[in-house]
C-alpha cells in the first residue's frame, strides 16, 4: 500500500506491479464479482512488494552506515509516507464527522473504537469485534499488519544483519504463524475472525518477500535455480491440505492459501527484480500502471470510503437514467467511484502527500 523504493533502489516493474495490485484490490471492493476475479489477492501482493523492498532498503542502508541513526531516519522517513494522510483520514472519520454530525452510523462503531485505529491495532479488533454497521474504513486493517511489522522487523535486522540468520528468524517465525493457527482453531473461540482479518494469517505475504529480499542478497541466482521445485512443492502441499481436511472444515486459505499465493508473487517479484524476462518488465513498466503505482497508497484509502458513501446514489442515477439490469448499474458505480477515488488521489498525492515526501531527503 505504502511507497517503499529509493532512489538507489527503483524497479519501474515494481512500480506497475504496485499498480496490478491496487487495480485488483478497486475491482475486489467496487466492482460486482470482485471476489470471483480474485481481487483479493491484491492485498498480499502490497504485502510481498512492501516486505520485499523495505528489508532490501534496509540492509543496504545498514551496510554503508550501521549506526543506530539509520534506523532512526527509517521509521522517521516511514512515518513522513504514511502518518499524515492515515491521521488525516482518521481526524475526518473520528472527530469531525461526529462534530458535523454526517455519517453518524457509519461512523459510530469506529468513533467507539478510535483507539484501536489511533495505534494501528484495528486488524485485531476486526478478529473477534467486526463492525456492523460501520464499514468504509475495514480495509484498513491491512494498515495495522503492517505496522505492526514494521515495529519490530528494522530492529531484528539492525541487531542481527546477517542474511542466513535473519532468514532462519523469518522461516521460524512462518512456522510459529502455522502453530498459532493450529491453536487458534482447535479452541474454536466464538466471534472470532479465522479468514480474513487474523493477523496469525495475513503476516505471511510481508515475512515471504523479506525473505525474498535476503535470498537475492545472499545468493542471487538460487530461486532461478529452484523455481519450479518451490512451485512442485507449493502445489504438493496444496494437494496434501486438501486430502488431509475432507471431511474437516479447516478455512483454506488461513492456513495456507494466502502463504501459496504469496510465495508465488515472491517469485514474480524476484524474476522482476534479478531475471530477464524483458517482455514481461516492458508490460509492467508502462506509465499507467507506473502513474497507479505511485498514488497506490491514497488510491487504496480512497477507494472503499467514495464507493461506500456514494454507491447507493450512483446506482438509483443509473437505473434511473440507462433503465439497464442490475449488474451493469453496478458496474457503472464502481466505475465512476474508483474514478472518482483516483481523482481525489491525484490531488491528495500532488498537494498534501508531496509535501511530507520533500521532507524525506532530510533523512537518508
Amino acid at each position: 500500500m505504502t511507497e517503499l523504493t529509493s532512489q538507489r533502489d527503483h524497479y519501474p516493474a515494481l512500480d506497475g506491479l504496485r499498480g496490478v495490485a491496487i487495480i485488483a484490490v478497486i475491482i475486489y471492493h467496487n466492482f460486482p464479482y470482485g471476489n470471483s476475479l480474485f481481487g483479493w489477492l491484491g492485498v498480499d501482493l502490497f504485502f510481498v512488494l512492501s516486505g520485499f523492498l523495505i528489508t532490501r532498503i534496509l540492509m543496504k542502508s545498514i551496510q554503508q552506515s550501521p549506526k543506530i541513526g539509520v534506523l532512526k531516519n527509517f521509521y522517521i522517513r516511514r512515518a513522513l509516507r504514511i502518518f499524515p494522510l492515515y491521521y488525516l483520514f482518521l481526524f475526518v472519520f473520528l472527530f469531525l464527522f461526529p462534530i458535523l454530525g454526517i455519517f453518524k452510523d457509519e461512523v459510530m462503531e469506529y468513533q467507539e473504537d478510535k483507539w484501536w485505529f489511533i495505534f494501528y491495532m484495528q486488524n485485531w479488533l476486526f478478529t473477534n469485534n467486526f463492525p456492523e454497521n460501520s464499514h468504509s474504513l475495514n480495509h484498513f486493517w491491512s494498515l495495522g499488519v503492517e505496522e505492526q511489522y514494521y515495529i519490530l522487523w528494522p530492529i531484528i535486522i539492525f541487531f542481527v544483519r546477517k542474511p542466513k540468520k535473519l532468514i532462519v528468524i523469518l522461516i521460524g517465525f512462518l512456522i510459529l504463524l502455522f502453530i498459532f493457527r493450529c491453536i487458534f482453531w482447535n479452541a474454536q473461540l466464538s466471534n472470532f475472525n479465522y479468514t480474513t482479518f487474523y493477523t496469525f494469517t495475513r503476516f505471511d505475504g510481508i515475512i515471504i518477500g523479506s525473505l525474498v529480499a535476503l535470498i537475492v542478497q545472499l545468493k542471487k541466482d538460487f530461486l532461478l535455480h529452484h523455481t519450479a521445485s518451490i512451485v512442485t512443492g507449493l502445489a504438493l502441499l496444496n494437494f496434501l491440505f486438501y486430502f488431509l481436511n475432507r471431511g474437516r472444515q479447516l478455512p483454506y486459505l488461513a492456513f495456507i492459501g494466502y502463504t501459496t499465493f504469496a510465495s508465488m508473487f515472491g517469485i514474480l517479484v524476484y524474476e522482476l527484480t534479478t531475471g530477464n524476462n524483458i517482455l514481461l518488465k516492458k508490460i509492467l513498466s508502462v506509465s499507467i500502471l507506473r502513474f497507479l503505482g505511485k498514488i497506490s497508497y491514497g488510491l487504496y484509502m480512497f477507494h472503499f470510503p467514495v464507493y461506500y458513501f456514494l454507491r447507493k446514489d450512483i446506482f438509483n442515477f443509473s437505473d434511473s437514467v440507462f433503465g439497464l439490469p442490475s449488474v451493469y448499474n453496478s458496474l457503472i458505480t464502481g466505475l465512476i467511484t474508483s474514478l472518482i477515488a483516483v481523482i481525489l488521489s491525484i490531488i491528495s498525492y500532488n498537494f498534501f502527500e508531496i509535501q511530507f515526501l520533500k521532507l524525506k531527503q532530510k533523512f537518508p
